[in-house]
């Protein structure tokens, strides 16, 4: 028997994937960590950034994640994200032009948009942008 984890990535529109993989990395709220076969029971708050994971029999793949939890049980992984997209689907271009767009309101002085707010959505946006060009 294959040592496997059984990751599914669930947003609430749809499941991105389901299957099985070798070890996956998590962007957890107090830094990243990976989980490999036979990782003790855990759930984890996400912060957004980069979700890894390697396929069974190899090959890596990337998402970003906006937010979430992580559950492991029994090599049963789930990812309830509150957002995902696959790397390789985020467009680098608009992603540059929506840190811009954050930049100038945050300059213009928008109100209701706080330092909090901006350096949250900023960060989100930034993380986004870097797992694009991963």
């Amino acid at each position: 028997m294959a040592k496997s984890i059984e990751l599914k990535i669930v947003t609430p529109e749809r499941t991105l994937f389901s299957g099985e993989v070798e070890t996956f990395t998590a962007p957890g709220e107090l830094g990243a960590f990976q989980v490999l076969f036979n990782h003790a029971a855990i759930v984890s708050k996400l912060k957004p950034g980069l979700l890894k994971f390697t396929k069974i029999g190899g090959g890596e793949e990337h998402f970003y994640v906006s937010g979430g939890f992580v559950e492991l049980h029994e090599n049963i992984g789930t990812i309830l994200a509150d957002t995902a997209e696959p790397s390789g689907e985020i467009n680098v271009t608009e992603a540059e032009q929506a840190i811009e767009r954050l930049r100038q309101r945050y300059s213009d002085h928008e109100p209701g948009f706080t330092p909090d707010i901006y350096h949250d959505a900023l960060d989100a946006a930034t993380a986004r942008l870097k797992v694009a060009k991963t």
